[in-house]
């Protein structure tokens, strides 16, 4: 009998974060200004460590440099960053853990922005997935994120909205993560997981 299992995907289905490497693969292809890229980013894992992290303003930062592009053209550069960076992100781990729930009900779970999601997702050939909502406006980035993003509590609401529609006990589910931000469903799932946690979560493992 299938059960659902959930995965986060940034250091627990991959071996780091998919945002930070996709921006440094932006600046690669000068997207994004090296200098400007470095000192914002510093600042931005501070703030996350920290746990004073304006989630709103990350997101605004990652999508400066994609402003005016159509989803295809999102979809495309992300096929490409997989490509080029999946030796770095993905280890025998992530295939050994999809293998084994191969016959159970997957779902990827990720507070990055739901594009970035979608293209790990369709590599791994895992068919649901929840991200961040990136606007788009008469089919072009915006800038802006929409709705509520899928981080920390708001994580809960959206796979809570999702297992209602697909008519799946969350209480019940499988859940793999690494991070604080995930307690809120780490605390609602049955059967948590915690892989390579963070010290904050350690303390609730």
């Amino acid at each position: 009998m299938s059960k659902l299992v959930i995965f986060d995907l940034d250091d627990t289905l991959l071996c780091a974060d998919s945002e930070f490497h996709f921006t440094k693969y932006i600046v690669k292809q000068g997207m994004l200004d090296k200098d400007f890229y470095l000192e914002k980013i510093k600042a931005f894992d501070k703030d996350y460590r920290s746990g004073n992290l304006n989630f709103n303003d990350y997101m605004r930062f990652l999508l400066y440099p994609l402003i005016g592009k159509t989803k295809k053209e999102v979809d495309l550069l992300v096929t490409s960053f997989i490509n080029s960076s999946k030796d770095i992100l993905i280890d025998d781990l992530t295939f050994e853990l999809l293998e084994k729930h191969k016959k159970d009900d997957l779902l990827i779970a990720s507070g990055a922005l739901d594009f970035i999601v979608q293209g790990f997702a369709n590599y791994f050939g895992v068919d649901e997935f929840i991200g961040t909502k990136t606007e788009f406006v008469e089919g072009k980035v915006t800038g802006e994120t929409t709705g509520e993003p899928n981080f920390d509590k708001g994580k809960l609401v959206h796979v809570s909205e999702w297992c209602r529609n697909k008519k799946l006990n969350l209480e019940m589910a499988t859940f793999y993560t690494d991070s604080i931000h995930d307690l809120p469903l780490v605390e609602k799932c049955k059967n948590s997981i915690v892989v390579s946690p963070d010290e904050r979560l350690k303390k609730h493992a």
